[in-house]
């Protein structure tokens, strides 16, 4: 019987060792192309093409982790670093990168990055070093141990699955309410106040109970083994909830967002996914993106400007979005959102600008209140603008945009790298990226990684995780997650809250 034993497992468990040789015959393979490459006349009509051995490059550095995780058997793509990985770093800077070489992304901007031969490869180089250190901090045992200790004092006990149903319509409800008074205000949405008022911060945090109540209510959908009647009413609210939210928001990631709440609340929930639907997941993810591009771009070309307009107008603007779409033929549509996909994937070219000329720009960063930006944020964020009225704005997308791009009507993507180069130059990035990796992996331990699976703690977990933004400022990182935190920590209460008033009682995980 043991021997049998030893058989089965022998056979079941995967043969990885013939993983090196096939890295030694891709990499020769790899090599010979490119010299064949480089020998050529491709060169001439792709004046970027010398991108790509860095590309491939840092494909590799990017891979790496989630390559160790998967042979570790801790692979899951609500893993910080794996999501960090797949949902912004390989698609901003790989694809967006090839995208560059190739020649389908040509943004203005490419004139202003000084000795591009240089700076572009120089870049990637950084990016590869940030990444590194972000990887190698969640990696170390400090996050970990942290987690441990933060995770055995919090509370273990959470309602029935079934109790969170009314409790999650009552915070979808309320977020749906507070983000008509934020789109009256011209906080949301693709528009813009004029001056930015105390409360403008605590509006904006209130509208993601909107989320937070979408994202329970697909988890109690998940958690459950048959779908009744009530069941699909909750699904098409959701559905109509979301693709309102979506058309209102006037961006292009409006549904790639709806997208990535349904996929985490399935799979947090204790779901995974068959091939069959990760093959359906993919092509829905490739609809999202590309109806995504065509509709926010053409709403903003319709729309015009960020102007702040009243809610009748804005939704005007919204059905002739749809008729001038409508107007499109099919290969039409698909060749914009595609342009308008390639440009928006290619992050490099951007980050490349501010590599090539912080050094330059600096003395002038002053005078735009961009200086020393990382400080600033970091240490004045836990102070309520209500409290500091003039409180300053340091890390401004519009000024930053400014003075980089000569357009302070847009905001162009800076990343955390970018931002820690501008601050401490080239050794701040990996230093940066590890402490942040750091903190990852606490968030990670603390909620999700061996940790009962409690239905605050996802919530919580969920809100923390879709509150970083890679594309952003690396000074707005802490000072957002915890504005975003202690929101989703006032939405677990209200829903703890409602949910005793209905008579339902705790349980001890696992009970």
């Amino acid at each position: 019987m043991a021997a049998t034993l030893r058989n089965y497992a022998v056979r079941t468990i995967p043969d990885r060792s013939i993983a090196p040789g096939l890295i030694i015959m891709a990499s020769v393979l790899l090599i010979a192309l490119l010299v064949i490459l480089f020998n050529s006349d491709l060169p001439l009509a792709f004046p970027y093409l010398y991108l790509l051995p860095w590309i491939l490059a840092l494909m590799a550095v990017l891979t790496t982790p989630t390559l160790v995780l998967y042979y570790q058997n801790k692979l899951t793509l609500y893993n910080p670093l794996v999501f960090a990985t797949w949902s912004y770093f390989f698609p901003a800077f790989v694809i967006g990168g090839f995208m560059l070489t190739a020649g389908w992304s040509q943004p203005y901007f490419l004139s202003f990055i000084e000795d591009a031969e240089y700076n572009l490869p120089y870049t990637t180089v950084l990016i590869m070093l940030g990444f590194s250190g972000l990887a190698l901090g969640y990696f170390s045992s400090v996050g970990s141990r942290l987690g441990t200790m933060i995770g055995n004092y919090l509370p273990k006990r959470d309602y029935e699955v079934s109790a969170m149903i009314v409790p999650g319509l009552c915070l979808l409800v309320l977020g749906i309410i507070n983000s008509l008074a934020a789109l009256i205000l011209g906080i949301i949405g693709y528009q813009k106040v004029e001056a930015i008022e105390s409360y403008d911060g605590l509006v904006f945090l209130t509208t993601l109970f909107w989320m937070q109540g979408t994202f329970l209510l697909w988890y109690v959908i998940f958690k459950q083994r048959k779908l009744s009647l009530a069941t699909f009413f909750i699904m098409g609210l959701l559905f109509t909830a979301s693709i309102a939210k979506a058309l209102y928001s006037g961006n292009r990631a409006g549904l790639l967002q709806v997208f990535i709440i349904v996929i985490l609340a399935f799979l947090l929930s204790g779901r995974r996914l068959s091939i069959k639907q990760t093959v359906g997941a993919a092509g829905i993810l490739a609809l999202c993106l590309i109806v995504g591009m065509i509709y926010g771009t053409t709403f903003r070309n319709i729309k015009g400007s960020e102007a702040q307009i009243s809610v009748d107008k804005y939704t005007e603007n919204i059905f002739d979005t749809f008729n001038q779409v409508g107007k499109f033929d099919l290969e039409n549509s698909v060749q914009l959102g595609l342009l308008g996909l390639a440009e928006r994937l290619d992050t490099l070219s951007s980050v490349a600008v501010v590599v090539s000329n912080y050094e330059q720009l600096q003395p002038y960063e002053e005078s735009y209140g961009l200086d020393n930006n990382i400080w600033k944020d970091i240490s004045t964020f836990f102070i309520p603008r209500v409290i500091w009225n003039e409180k300053p704005v340091a890390s401004e997308p519009r000024k930053y945009s400014d003075l980089y791009f000569n357009y302070g009507e847009n905001s162009f993507a800076i990343t955390p790298i970018g931002d820690l180069v501008r601050n401490y130059g080239p050794i701040g990035v990996p230093i940066g990226m590890f402490l942040f990796g750091i903190l990852l992996r606490t968030m990670y331990r603390t909620l999700i990684e061996d940790q009962p699976r409690l239905i605050w703690r996802s919530t919580l977990y969920f809100m923390l995780l879709m509150a970083i933004s890679y594309e952003g400022f690396y000074g707005l990182l802490i000072p957002y997650l915890f504005k975003v935190g202690i929101t989703a920590v006032v939405g677990i209460v209200i829903v703890n809250v409602i949910a005793k008033s209905l008579g339902h009682r705790k349980t001890f995980a696992g009970s």
